[in-house]
């Protein structure tokens, strides 16, 4: 054993391995690693889903009393134009309606909010000039750290949703004082506020007008500082003016004279009331009585059976800040609410209707446990196979690698969430490879040379680490460069899916170097020796018996070898008709199994809100009857606290009077032998049927099982006149209903909704001598009532405030308008009917653009069906029934996130599957051994499609993925045979030999690296999102290492003979040149 030699060939791995094999530096390595892993474990932010960064704004144009259509042409469109104008807008879309409009900036994925928003907002101040006189705007930013983490919702039965309101209110004001608390919000109740009720009569009598008595309540409620003057050696600051703080203060204004010069105070003619604002919605909780309200952990105590209870209720949303810790967040915020709670009033509960840091922390700690279950498994398979020693040597690496991983992760931003987790767990079946790969080698040359010493066990491990470090380093490489590319997918999805990009890289970078330092500084020195004095002969082992038995055959005739590749070439074939034949069914992702769903109703437009009550009565009614549900939210002319799908879809804006949505939840799916998407196909049928007779439309939103969507299934009509958009949005809407499974169908297009339309006449109230700002005031007055001022009440948090209107009996009925008079120039009175003129109309029907175009929208989500396949029957109907010319429908949705997705899961693996050839073309110095080796990944698809078209599961984005993960190991196996077949070539073996030596010596390594990718990938198999990929994995590698063993070989074989003949006509003939005509090299 020639350490000169033996150093010369040993190579960049074998000198990595001599340096670390007997080091102190490897103890501390390892020692430094495992503290590392451990404090970033405990410190990396968790969260359930990884966050996705999409900034967007809403800004809100208001152009009082203009039509809709002159609000698209002079607001909208303008605005657009010079918002696209500005970096990274990804969409935008706009909805003109009557007196204002909404243009929703959605910037492109990964863009930096703060810069995103500055930009947008300095660009419409720049543009404000461009807008009619009059035209006013806000702009509301959103962002997914918007979204609340923690929601409460709370009730009382001896309480309203107003009551609650002002509980809530206070409770807010308490969790603002945590530092990583963000966004709060309210969601049902009205405020406090002081009312003002004018008396129409009263004014007439003291020729009053509401003008002229909203001057002097603004101007008595305000103090400001009047300077400071000397007093002696101290300086006296004067405060000028006071501020309301109570009702009788806002009684006791002076708000005229009368004739006699007595004052007119606002108590003679309104009647000023503490009170709460005109109610615009309902909002209450329904709970069985077993359920546990106050719990951050929502459960039940038993069965839920008992009848459901209905109260009043109200919801905080609590959000976090940027970069914060969701779990951490969460438990300060309910450490706080232990505090409060003992000051909440007498009969308030508090109910947790969210915990997303509770959600997070069960979730990532699940995960933990299948990886540990994962490397347990690994370990004791190992154990199984080479004894408990090597089994050890793998258990310290694989924790090593994983925990180094998520430091790594967590050093560069990332966090701890579902995606990391199932990149981890796949990782197991991966990384464990070169470890495995290592200590096999080891553990062989060992046998094979009994009796060493230890410094000669230390050459002897530094030669079998030098012996596979090529096809090691190059095996993994493979697998960094399947996984790389897909970073570059595009879209919500790209974010995702950023976890599997970034951690399965890092753990086999990780694992190949630990398995060249760390394993054979182990190995030295735990794997005993082997007991016979004589060293093993390969040819004598029952693996080599076996496979010989199986191969010479094959390598014998060449009618045999045809026969098998023809054969198993036609089973790929097969195979891969089963997408288009729908033997197995592709969708993007499949439906989860979560513990809760939205239910969003639509009364027609125009619907007042006690009839949309009394729609939403009846779904409460049905969804009482259910077992499963345990409690749920009920929200009227207002919506739910938002998730990120509810931001996404837009619902946020969900506030008329005709809208309501209900909250449910559902016991864990532990608890019930019904998945979630069947109970809402179950549901569906029962509140659609009432829904359908008030001409509501009710939809079931389920979470995403990823990103979100706008809607599942999504037609876009695009065409230059908005009137025949409409039509066709009709005729669109019906195909929605006739393609099957296609549910919870809805469009852009409104009923018609009649109006009232009050203008001044201009005329008359210039003779009378009445401004049209006086006219236009008490119209709002009236109509709406006008916030003219606040007070602050001490006790209270916010402040209150002050509404002008008309007693209630007025603002109701338009008939009685003639009983509202204003003082004209001369001291008469003018009714206000002789100042207005009435006309019944129609309200505008809104007008919807996307980037720039007339856009109209039909929607629908599904049932039991992947959204492709409906679409697919739409494609066909409109290739027989074209729309007009000039008009065209755009699909999105689930269909272009699945075409999309699908797409750059293609391109990524085509572009790793070119940088694997190159690689191998590379290292093989061939352009034909690396083709062979790519044969591979194809025979895994015949395991993995016949197992999907078996079980009937659906063929996701993930199960591609899947082939990509795929495509690393199993190129990997196929190195590490053909490494050594050529290695034996080089050495003068014939090729047959070569190719049985190979096959028995590296059977056990294959078999153990895909038991280990097996096994560490069935906790998988438990998640109904990422099922498909643990099937793909699974199923791919069991057909993928079985074929290999065979038909790889034989394909190599039959190419080396067929090049061997030219030159010596003889099957005997030595094949052992490459396809360049110099010697294979493969080290």
């Amino acid at each position: 054993m020639s350490n000169d030699s033996g150093a010369k060939s040993r190579g960049l791995v074998g000198h990595i391995t001599a340096y670390f094999i007997n080091s102190q530096l490897t103890i501390l390595l390892v020692i430094a690693l495992a503290v590392f892993s451990i404090g970033t474990v405990i410190l990396v932010p968790k969260e359930e889903n990884p966050q996705i960064n999409v900034p967007g704004a809403a800004v809100t144009f208001t152009y009082p009393g203009a039509p809709a259509e002159v609000v698209e042409k002079s607001v909208t469109t303008i605005m657009e134009s010079r918002i696209r104008e500005l970096e990274g807008i990804d969409h935008i879309y706009s909805t003109s309606v009557n007196s204002g409009s909404e243009i929703d900036v959605q910037f492109l994925v990964g863009r930096d909010w703060e810069k995103s928003i500055f930009n947008l907002q300095n660009q419409l101040f720049a543009s404000r000039d461009l807008l009619p006189p009059g035209v006013t705007y806000e702009v509301h930013s959103s962002r997914t750290d918007d979204v609340p983490i923690v929601t409460l919702t709370l009730t009382g039965k001896d309480y309203s949703d107003n009551q609650l309101h002002r509980v809530g209110e206070r409770i807010l004001e308490e969790l603002r004082k945590i530092p990583d608390t963000g966004v709060l919000t309210i969601n049902g109740g009205q405020p406090r506020m002081i009312a003002v009720d004018l008396d129409p009569d009263k004014l007439a009598s003291y020729q009053l007008s509401p003008s002229m008595i909203a001057q002097p309540l603004e101007a008595a409620n305000t103090e400001l500082p009047a300077g400071d003057v000397s007093a002696g050696q101290n300086r006296l600051y004067i405060q000028g003016g006071s501020l309301f703080q109570s009702a009788d203060d806002v009684a006791q204004i002076i708000v005229g004279f009368s004739s006699d010069q007595s004052p007119i105070y606002l108590g003679d003619v309104a009647t000023i009331r503490d009170d709460f604002r005109d109610r615009t919605s309902y909002s209450r909780i329904h709970f069985r009585p077993d359920y546990e309200l106050s719990s951050p952990h929502p459960h039940i105590k038993d069965r839920p059976a008992a009848a459901f209870v209905s109260q009043p209720a109200i919801s905080i949303g609590i959000a976090k800040k940027k970069g914060t810790n969701a779990v951490v967040v969460a438990e300060e915020v309910f450490h706080r609410l232990e505090e409060l709670e003992p000051q909440l009033p007498a009969g308030v509960e508090m109910a947790v209707t969210r915990n997303d840091g509770y959600s997070a922390e069960s979730t990532v700690e699940n995960l933990f446990h299948e990886l540990m279950i994962a490397t347990i498994v690994v370990v004791v398979m190992m154990m199984l196979f080479l004894g408990w020693r090597d089994s050890l040597i793998v258990g310290v690496v694989i924790p090593l690698t994983l925990g180094t991983t998520i430091g790594i992760g967590y050093l560069t931003g990332h966090t701890i969430n579902k995606v990391a987790m199932f990149a981890l767990i796949i990782s197991i079946g991966i990384l464990v490879d070169d470890g495995v790969v290592v200590v096999e080698n080891i553990h062989r040359r060992f046998e094979l040379k009994p009796h060493l010493t230890f410094k000669e066990k230390l050459e002897e491990a530094i030669d079998a680490v030098s012996e596979i470090g090529a096809p090691t380093v190059l095996a993994t490489l493979t697998v960094v460069l399947a996984f790389y590319p897909l970073r570059y997918i595009t879209g919500l999805i790209g974010p995702y899916l950023a976890p599997l990009s970034f951690n399965v890289p890092i753990a086999m970078i990780l694992s190949l170097l630990l398995a060249i330092t760390v394993t054979p500084y182990m190995a030295v020195r735990m794997i005993k020796l082997s007991h016979s004095n004589e060293p093993q002969d390969l040819h004598q082992t029952r693996i080599y018996r076996w496979y010989s038995a199986i191969m010479q055959p094959l390598m014998d005739s060449r009618r045999r070898r045809r026969f098998v590749i023809l054969a198993v070439s036609g089973l790929l074939a097969i195979t891969l008709t089963f997408p288009l034949t729908q033997a197995v069914k592709v969708r993007v992702l499949p439906k989860g199994n979560d513990s809760n769903f939205l239910v969003q109703i639509d009364a027609p437009s125009g619907t007042g809100l006690e009839e949309t009550n009394q729609i939403v009565q009846e779904v409460e009614a049905v969804l009482q009857q259910q077992p499963e549900i345990i409690n749920f939210e009920t929200y009227v002319g207002t919506y739910a606290p938002v998730d990120f799908a509810a931001m996404f879809r837009g619902t946020s804006n969900r506030g008329e009077k005709h809208n309501a949505e209900i909250r449910v939840h559902i016991t864990d799916h532990a608890a019930r032998s019904i998945t979630t998407e069947n109970l809402v196909i179950q549901l569906r049928p029962s509140i659609e049927e009432g829904a359908t007779r008030h001409q509501a439309v009710v939809k079931f939103l389920e979470k995403p099982p990823g990103p979100p969507q706008r809607a599942t299934t999504l037609a876009e009509i695009y065409g230059p006149d908005y009137t025949q958009l409409r039509e066709l949005s009709k005729q669109v809407r019906q195909v929605f209903i006739d393609t099957n499974e296609i549910v919870d169908i809805d469009d852009s297009t409104r009923n018609q909704i009649p109006q009232m339309q009050l203008t001044v006449d201009q005329d008359k109230a210039m003779r009378a001598g009445i401004t049209r700002t006086d006219v236009a005031q008490t119209l709002n007055v009236l109509l709406t009532g006008s916030d003219v001022s606040t007070l602050k009440i001490p006790g209270e948090i916010l402040p209150v405030g002050i509404q002008l209107r008309f007693a209630e009996e007025f603002r109701r009925n338009l008939d009685d308008l003639d009983r509202i008079q204003l003082p004209t120039s001369t001291g008469s009175l003018v009714p206000l009917t002789e100042l207005v003129n009435q006309q019944p109309t129609i309200v505008d029907q809104p007008i919807f653009h996307k980037d720039q175009q007339l856009v109209s929208y039909v929607t629908g989500e599904m049932g039991n069906r992947s959204s492709i396949y409906a679409v697919f029957d739409q494609l066909f109907y409109f290739m027989r029934h074209p729309l007009p010319a000039g008009y065209w429908i755009k699909w999105d949705g689930e269909w272009k996130t699945t075409v999309d997705l699908f797409r750059d899961i293609a391109l990524a693996l085509t572009a790793a599957t070119a940088m694997i050839y190159m690689l191998l073309v590379g290292q093989f110095r061939s352009f034909k051994v690396p083709v062979i080796i790519l044969g591979s990944i194809p025979l895994s698809l015949i395991g993995i499609l016949t197992a999907f078209a078996l079980n009937g599961a659906y063929f996701s984005a993930l199960s591609l993925i899947g082939v990509i993960a795929l495509a690393g190991m199993v190129i990997r196996n196929s190195i590490v045979l053909l490494e050594f077949m050529q290695e034996r070539l080089r050495e003068g073996a014939d090729l047959q030999h070569a190719i049985l030596e190979a096959g028995a010596v590296r059977f056990r390594p294959i078999l153990l690296t895909s038991l280990a990718a097996i096994l560490g990938n069935a906790p998988i198999l438990l998640d109904p999102i990422w099922a498909g990929l643990g099937w793909t994995i699974i199923t791919g590698m069991m057909a993928s290492s079985a074929l290999t063993m065979v038909v790889i070989p034989l394909v190599y074989y039959g190419d080396r003979l067929k090049r061997s003949q030219p030159a010596s006509e003889s099957q005997d003939s030595d094949p052992t040149q490459d396809d360049t005509g110099g010697a294979s090299y493969a080290s």
